[in-house]
């Protein structure tokens, strides 16, 4: 009994962050179902044109003579490749953040450019991790795993949460 009263306190005093708690799992979830189904479609423009080939050309652009190649999921140089695997196309990250501009209180105009700018700068985070898996599986493999499991999901987390502060922080001033 004592329980059910503080949690009907808590939530009635915190409405606005329980709402925005159960908007951000909905439209999350929402993103996640749409994504599943419309991913044989969009996997070849997301996944190989945006990422891929990009990163390709970022490796080309900052070490000409590793010469590297996409094909499909897969960035390589001579007989060594790496592929972008389903989870390394930096999807989920994205999701997150139109999940939260969805969900938080403010102006339409507002989440639109938040959108919008959050998804640019996580798919240019995304290739910036990407390209140094790249480095890092090439010359220094013993960093791989920590650098791909650790370090890089971290560096994504950091950024979008990072990035989402500042947006509502500056938009709760304007507000």
């Amino acid at each position: 009994m004592k329980n059910t009263r503080r949690i009907k306190k808590f939530l009635g005093s915190n409405k606005r962050e329980v709402r925005f708690f159960y908007l951000f799992i909905l439209f999350f979830l929402l993103g996640l179902i749409f994504y599943h189904f419309s991913s044989s479609y969009t996997t070849p423009f997301l996944v190989y044109k945006l990422h891929a080939e990009m990163c390709s050309k970022i490796i080309n652009i900052l070490t000409p003579d590793e010469k590297t190649f996409a094909n499909n999921s897969t960035v390589g140089s001579g007989n060594f490749t790496i592929t972008i695997d389903r989870g390394c196309d930096g999807k989920e990250s994205l999701l997150l953040i139109i999940a939260a501009f969805c969900a938080f209180p403010m102006g339409i105009k507002q989440k639109i450019y938040g959108t919008l700018l959050g998804i640019l700068i996580m798919y240019f985070s995304n290739l910036v991790r990407i390209v140094l898996l790249y480095y890092s599986i090439k010359y220094k493999p013993e960093i791989f795993e920590v650098m791909h499991v650790y370090l890089g999901q971290i560096f994504i987390i950091f950024i979008g949460i990072l990035f989402f502060v500042i947006w509502t922080e500056k938009i709760a001033r304007i507000n």
